[in-house]
């Protein structure tokens, strides 16, 4: 991880490290932590994933499931300035149980289309590990350096698009009329891949986040001065 020099200031930063140093703004934390915990996983996901019954698939995501919304409840119930820094950590962990439910949903539609090969989900196991690597690589190279780049902003629609795509997806799914059982599980198997997608981008981006700031704490500006005293310390003793 990219480790800034001490004798740097934060306003001497150029702006996409800036970026990587700011945690969630503390009055977005629980909107962000509620919609993409019990919307778009609990929600979307549960019955699907219950009906028709796969007893392998709910044994490998409902416990993961059950522990991410544990850990979700208890930071509704905090402050939000104490949980500034914990909120990317369980975004992170969000991230990967989100992406690996979806995988694993996708991959049961796969099998209700009729794909048995063990081959298939072995190649497709190894393309999920790598899409989550690519997506971090990413963001690691984004960070690894001071140089000034080029901005490139992407159009606020896009960010719109990639929010309410997966959900609107989901539900045209649900209502199209006339097409074939196979046609139907393919698409759904395609939408649940997409959301997936989603999460590892979640992942990737938090994980590499906590991280950066932990790397870097000194040039981190939390709501609630004491944890940055806090943390300060906490890098100090180690």
């Amino acid at each position: 991880m990219f480790e800034i020099n001490k004798e740097l200031k934060r306003n001497n930063l150029p702006d996409h490290i800036r970026e990587g140093l700011a945690p969630l703004p503390v009055q977005q934390i629980k909107f962000v932590i509620g919609v993409l915990t019990f919307f778009l996983l609990d929600i979307l996901i549960l019955i699907p994933l219950l009906f028709p019954t796969y007893k392998i698939v709910l044994y490998i995501t409902i416990p993961l499931m059950v522990m991410i919304n544990l850990w979700a409840f208890s930071l509704l119930f905090r402050k939000r300035e104490n949980i500034q820094m914990e909120s990317l950590l369980f975004l992170g962990y969000l991230g990967i149980v989100g992406s690996f439910s979806y995988f694993v949903l996708g991959m049961k539609y796969n099998y209700m289309v009729g794909i048995k090969s063990p081959i298939y989900y072995i190649s497709m196991f190894l393309i999920y590990l790598l899409i989550n690597f690519l997506f971090f690589r990413n963001e690691h190279k984004k960070y690894s350096s001071l140089e000034v780049k080029g901005k490139k902003k992407t159009p606020a629609w896009q960010f719109g698009l990639a929010f309410i795509a997966p959900s609107a997806g989901y539900i045209f799914a649900h209502y199209l009329i006339g097409l074939g059982s196979f046609l139907e599980l393919s698409i759904m198997s395609v939408i649940y891949w997409g959301i997936s997608i989603t999460y590892i981008f979640i992942f990737a981006r938090s994980f590499h986040k906590y991280f950066f700031i932990k790397k870097n704490i000194h040039l981190v500006r939390f709501a609630n001065k004491e944890l940055n005293q806090k943390l300060n310390a906490k890098k100090v003793g180690n």
